[in-house]
């Protein structure tokens, strides 16, 4: 459930927790197997619809922490647009909160989920010079604008965790990588949804809602930790300088959210004596953090 609330710029919006959005999501998913099984369900994830909720609960916690909506690309949904009248990037620039910005990397450009933008840093169009597809392309926003901008990006794995995991791991490297090779100060950061249950495939046939021990977490786990927490503008390009594995477990009245190991080992999910670690990939903190980092790295820019 939605309620209107005002955050702290006294601007009323959806809020939209994560609890009820993982609720959301796990209705709709097997609502989809009971009606049109596995092909049903598949075609619900490929909508996109389940990954734009998250988006939005991530929307609804960072303008909690006292971000101006006019500086969340795009748009929470529901919000009516309002430009902050003080910042430089909305003057003759009104496309920037109607949809995802697009940003030059160095070897490609790419879409950012959610990119919260500071309110005075202006924008300055340069030539790239990169010796990539991208050489003398133009950047319509400048090295400036595009490395101040604070970059979540969102992943969901609901099918079988063991499906494409090199691939979508390697996607998630590679972005990483990409930005931070032209614009090492960037701060990068991942979110990245698995389930600890999976859905079971052979009963969603069926059209019946069942679910199997994922038997791979500790490997996720280990695989975010390596790309983690990236100190500064010269530790590793591939790294995030924060990444949140958020692992759900479905097969409950209300999905429970994972924020450490020893939670996963009481339940089963992990072994005894496992020596993966949540440390520093928790959702609890997260938006905390990714605007904590962001301040440290940038305190002269400002989100208000």
């Amino acid at each position: 459930m939605s309620n209107i609330i005002n955050n702290n710029n006294g601007v009323p919006f959806n809020q939209i927790s994560i609890a009820n959005t993982l609720l959301s999501i796990k209705t709709d998913i097997e609502n989809a197997i009971i009606a049109g099984g596995t092909k049903r369900k598949n075609d619900l994830i490929r909508t996109q619809k389940p990954i734009r909720l998250i988006h939005n609960a991530i929307k609804t916690e960072i303008l909690n922490k006292g971000v101006h909506p006019s500086l969340i690309n795009p748009n929470p949904r529901n919000l009516k647009r309002i430009i902050n009248p003080k910042s430089r990037i909305s003057k003759g620039t009104v496309n920037l909160i109607d949809k995802e910005l697009e940003l030059a990397g160095y070897f490609m450009k790419k879409y950012q989920d959610i990119s919260v933008i500071p309110d005075n840093i202006p924008i300055n169009p340069d030539s790239l010079t990169c010796p990539t597809e991208l050489h003398g392309a133009i950047d319509i926003y400048g090295d400036l604008f595009t490395e101040s901008v604070l970059s979540v990006n969102i992943r969901s794995q609901l099918s079988s965790t063991d499906k494409n995991k090199g691939t979508l791991y390697e996607r998630t490297i590679a972005e990483a990588l990409n930005f931070h090779k032209r614009l090492p100060k960037m701060v990068l950061t991942e979110l990245y949804m698995i389930i600890a249950k999976e859905y079971d495939e052979d009963a969603a046939k069926i059209n019946t809602v069942a679910f199997k021990h994922a038997d791979n977490l500790g490997k996720y786990i280990r695989r975010f930790q390596a790309i983690n927490l990236r100190a500064n503008e010269n530790d590793e390009l591939f790294k995030y300088e924060r990444c949140c594995l958020l692992i759900v477990d479905f097969d409950r009245p209300v999905p429970k959210i994972y924020n450490t190991a020893n939670e996963l080992i009481q339940d089963g999910l992990l072994p005894q004596g496992s020596t993966a670690s949540m440390t520093g990939l928790d959702y609890t903190n997260f938006v905390t953090d990714i605007l904590q980092i962001y301040t440290a790295r940038f305190p002269a820019n400002t989100f208000i």
